[in-house]
């Protein structure tokens, strides 16, 4: 196994970030028949806690730089984050093939909860940059044709559906990158902010 080289902070960050970008969701610029809007790519794992008692749930998610994004209805992970702002956030690159480099992250930070009540500005445009709209539309269009719903009603449903839901952002506090080679060395690198 050969030693791991130095890396700088700034070297560090960029290696987290471009993992973060090869990895997150994104919208889907040519969808096909079959597709939801979205091209997914691997999950995070979101890890809250209230109360010693924590939670995981694996999300999809994006990112802008170090800062992770993640579309959520309400549930366990919202009301612990509402009593406990700090998470961990993981992503594994996936399948692992021992034949080439591989990495995996976790960014330590603070959650913050974002919805079209008390943010929509911010909510709706990141709803449009990651194509949520058209995820939306394409799994209600079975009820909207079953059920023949006006172009109004439409609308109104899938605003209702939005309002409803949080976008979590996680603004990173620290980050740990660690490498899979295939000598089976696993060098880890960590930034703080």
């Amino acid at each position: 196994m050969k030693k791991s080289e130095k890396r700088t902070k700034a070297r560090i960050k960029k290696d987290i970030i471009d993992f973060l970008n090869r990895t997150s969701g994104a919208a889907d610029k040519n969808p096909g028949r079959y597709s939801c809007g979205m091209t997914h790519r691997n999950a995070l794992v979101l890890a809250t806690s209230y109360r010693d008692a924590p939670r995981a749930t694996p999300l999809e998610f994006f990112n802008e730089g170090m800062t992770i994004y993640i579309f959520g209805e309400p549930g366990g992970k919202i009301a612990n984050i509402k009593r406990n702002q700090k998470v961990c956030a993981a992503v594994y690159e996936q399948p692992l093939r021992h034949s080439k480099k591989q990495q995996s992250v976790q960014i330590f930070g603070t959650a913050e909860l974002i919805s079209v009540r008390n943010n929509a500005r911010l909510f709706k445009s990141k709803a449009r940059k990651w194509n949520l709209y058209g995820v939306v539309d394409s799994f209600l269009k079975p009820y909207f044709k079953q059920n023949k719903v006006t172009e109004k009603e439409k609308k109104q449903m899938e605003d209702r559906l939005l309002s409803s839901m949080n976008m979590i952002k996680i603004t990173p506090d620290k980050a740990i990158l660690r490498e899979y080679l295939p000598d089976f060395s696993m060098p880890k690198y960590e930034w703080k902010k």
